[in-house]
């Protein structure tokens, strides 16, 4: 185990369960007799299954930790961990997706949508992405070579060509006319709700729903690519942890761009809500 003095952390509601906050970097304080990978003095940040990173010190499966990227902010890398691994592992674990492949990002602005279209694009994959027209520009210039207004049009109706995979960051009716442009065989993945079986074997493609499964390799991949600066973090506004209610009431407002769509109004930003805990 490891034995972390919480540094920043940033959590709204997640795949994660358990006490608040599931995300954090920081810095080691303390390692178990069994930890070999890491010392004390060591910058590492992780999601964290049962959460309690409000906490000033978190003691963490080593499995799941990795070392800060050397040119992020302990704030930048706080907001990483959740969204990043949810956005690889549903396009690459469970959406099999392939250079050359086409991917369908519904929520393309959103935290976990921004890392999956940069992800996806770096991967040598066509990105389509739904979003709202005012993120047209932002979601472009992270990797979309297309994005589909939500509210001005039905995404099924412009997709000219078939995809291979659907990830699904917005659920609902979004969902259901996602099986109307993939392929059969393909696969859509949803990281917010079950995927109809029945609507899967008639359309004659794979569908399922995902959990977050931290894992300290997963991350350390998505560190690489961090310090390349192939992708970016954002972070809309960091709190100390006395203001972690007024934190929450401002995820409240911006929960729909959470889980992928775009809230409404001028003054919504993009970027994670982090806490500065010391």
């Amino acid at each position: 185990m490891l034995k972390l003095p919480e540094r920043q952390d940033r959590s709204s509601r997640s795949t994660c369960r358990g006490y608040l906050g599931h995300e954090f970097s920081g810095v080691v304080e303390q390692i178990g007799n069994d930890v070999a990978a890491y010392a004390p003095g060591d910058a590492v940040f992780a999601a964290n299954e049962t959460g309690g990173a409000y906490a000033e010190y978190l003691a963490v499966k080593p499995a799941a930790v990795a070392r800060k990227p050397a040119n992020l902010s302990f704030e930048e890398a706080a907001s990483v961990p959740v969204a990043s691994q949810t956005a690889w592992q549903g396009i690459f674990t469970h959406g099999h997706l392939e250079k050359g492949q086409t991917i369908l990002i519904h929520g393309g602005a959103g935290a976990v949508g921004a890392y999956a279209v940069q992800l996806a694009s770096h991967a040598g994959a066509t990105v389509i992405a739904t979003a709202s027209g005012d993120d047209e520009a932002y979601v472009k210039s992270i990797g979309a070579g297309r994005v589909s207004d939500h509210r001005k049009e039905q995404f099924e109706k412009v997709v000219r060509e078939k995809v291979d995979v659907v990830f699904d960051l917005v659920g609902g009716d979004t969902q259901q006319r996602s099986f109307l442009v993939l392929k059969e065989g393909g696969h859509l993945v949803s990281a917010v709700q079950p995927v109809s079986q029945e609507e899967a074997a008639r359309h004659r493609v794979s569908g399922e729903m995902m959990r977050l499964a931290p894992s300290g390799d997963v991350l350390a991949k998505i560190a690489r690519l961090l310090e390349e600066g192939t992708i970016r973090p954002d972070v809309a506004t960091v709190y100390a942890l006395q203001d972690a209610a007024q934190a929450w009431k401002d995820i409240a407002t911006k929960l729909p761009r959470v889980h992928g769509m775009s809230p409404s109004g001028p003054a919504a930003k993009h970027g994670k809500i982090v806490l500065r805990v010391a």
